[in-house]
């Protein structure tokens, strides 16, 4: 007879083991990198369904803001903060964060997709404000995504060889991940509390709504509270330690890609607008331009030199922008308030650009003038937010500037006058335009193309102060460079045989 076969258990060691499940954790930064990406592209393509607005030419363009562009611009600008403060509630999670296993990766997919569906919730709640649907539809988005974070959260501190070396060597970890489930969930508690008073009363439902853009300051109170009254000292002040880490402060790294990603989209969209309308059809071509192209493209000519004035106010928004994250060391939590504003702000750029395009050659209700100054307020708080920034940092310098660009550092007022150029000559404009009648977009847009001008005239400027302070300070230095130069200068002008070899 044959023994029956003896089965054997396959073990496999503990250390394979491990290996195997380090194999599928990866760094935190490039998922962190694609979040960014989607998180700017977001925030900025909510603009679009602004900007498309179908507007008469014959109306009056006062009105048509007032009554069709105002409720869609706050519900655009609610949206974006809405979309900018998950941002940043993403940033202070994925701090915790130092590797990202499937599970941690799956999770983030998922939070980005209801990301990403938040503009079709905009776009309906924008279009009709009133319905309760609408609001359900949007609170709902939010909700799902703050239980996404709160999962996020939960697996992290299940898991702790993904997570960050300081959360994990804490005392209290509970009260750390207590607070960050508190900072993640009250998003949804608004929403939720919106989504119930919707049929009952929109005003309050959009009460609940603002106050999402107060909702870290509404988080960091509530954790002051559960403390005090779980009479726990030591959690109270673990507790409010880490939640002014996490909430007083924002990545500085990521605040820079998030901001780039914006201004980026920003220029793209102008142009896209331009290809999507600006280019005649083959029955236009044919029948109203005889085929001929140049005379097609010349009817819009003017929409050229829309698109690169715009996006001369966008790339130097972006420089001075660049100027100022290079001599900052941190990003406070008000900073980045600011800096949100100043993004949503330039987001409204296409809306700008489509009005100065649609307004060039028509004259009713003075609507030509009313779009000039509807982009130089957009310029206005793009630019005066940024200066903003750099203003909250001289009040603790030591902490958020590097030495060149404090008081009396050799930045200092260089930096300050390239962030005084946009508000003064977007105010200017203004003016113009409400003073005379001599303003048109043309030269409104010439004035655009014409501001790199100054930065490149203010660049001479510093360079040569530069160069005459530092005469003052080393003369003895100059004259030596002098006295070197005329003996160069006489070697080569003397006859060979003069000379020594």
């Amino acid at each position: 007879m044959l023994a029956p076969r003896q089965h054997h258990k396959r073990t496999i060691p503990r250390t394979k083991m491990a290996s195997l499940a380090d194999d599928h954790v990866h760094s935190a930064g490039r998922m962190q990198a694609y979040s960014d990406a989607i998180f700017s592209i977001v925030a900025t393509i909510m603009i679009l369904p602004v900007a498309h607005t179908e507007i008469p030419e014959d109306k009056n363009l006062r009105e048509v803001i007032f009554y069709r562009l105002l409720p869609k611009i706050l519900i655009y600008i609610l949206t974006f903060f809405v979309v900018a403060i998950s941002w940043t509630a993403h940033v202070w999670l994925f701090q915790i964060v130092r590797r990202a296993d499937d599970v941690t990766t799956l999770l983030n997919l998922f939070i980005m997709m209801i990301i990403t569906f938040l503009p079709f919730t905009f776009t309906l709640m924008g279009t009709f404000p009133e319905y309760v649907l609408a609001i359900v539809l949007f609170s709902v988005c939010i909700i799902v995504l703050g239980v996404a974070q709160a999962l996020v959260v939960l697996h992290v501190f299940r898991n702790p060889q993904i997570m960050e070396e300081s959360i994990k060597n804490s005392e209290n970890k509970v009260a750390v991940r207590n607070a960050l489930l508190l900072r993640v969930l009250v998003n949804p508690i608004l929403c939720t509390l919106a989504a119930v008073f919707s049929p009952a009363s929109n005003v309050i439902s959009y009460i609940f709504l603002v106050m999402i853009l107060f909702s870290p300051n509404i988080a960091v109170q509530l954790s002051k509270l559960i403390s005090k009254c779980s009479g726990s000292v030591q959690v109270s002040q673990e507790v409010i330690r880490r939640g002014k880490s996490y909430e007083m402060e924002v990545n500085k790294e990521r605040v820079e890609c998030y901001s780039d990603g914006v201004f980026a989209i920003v220029a793209t969209l102008i142009i896209l607008d331009i290809c999507e309308k600006d280019i005649p059809s083959v029955a236009d071509l044919e029948i109203k331009y005889k085929n001929d192209l140049a005379a097609a493209l010349n009817h819009d000519s003017s929409v050229f030199l829309a698109y690169f004035g715009t996006f001369a106010t966008v790339g130097l928004l972006w420089y001075i922008h660049h100027s100022l994250y290079h001599h900052l060391k941190r990003t406070s939590r008000l900073m980045a308030m600011f800096n949100n504003f100043s993004l949503a702000m330039i987001g409204g750029m296409p809306l700008a650009f489509q009005l100065t395009s649609m307004y060039k050659d028509t004259d009713f209700y003075n609507n030509e003038r009313v779009a000039i100054q509807l982009s130089c307020v957009i310029i206005f708080l793009a630019s005066i937010s940024q200066l903003a920034i750099f203003v909250t940092a001289l009040f603790r310098p030591d902490q958020d500037l590097t030495d060149s660009a404090r008081v009396g550092g050799r930045s200092h007022y260089y930096l300050l006058v390239k962030l005084l150029v946009y508000p003064t000559v977007s105010m200017t404009i203004y003016v113009i335009s409400l003073t005379s009648d001599v303003l048109s977009v043309e030269a409104f847009h010439v004035a655009q193309l014409g501001t790199p001008v100054l930065f490149f005239i203010l660049w001479l400027i510093v360079i040569q102060i530069q160069r005459n302070v530092q005469d003052v300070l080393n003369p003895e230095e100059n004259s030596t460079q002098e006295g070197s130069n005329n003996e160069e200068q006489a070697l080569l002008t003397a006859p060979p045989e003069n000379i020594a070899c």
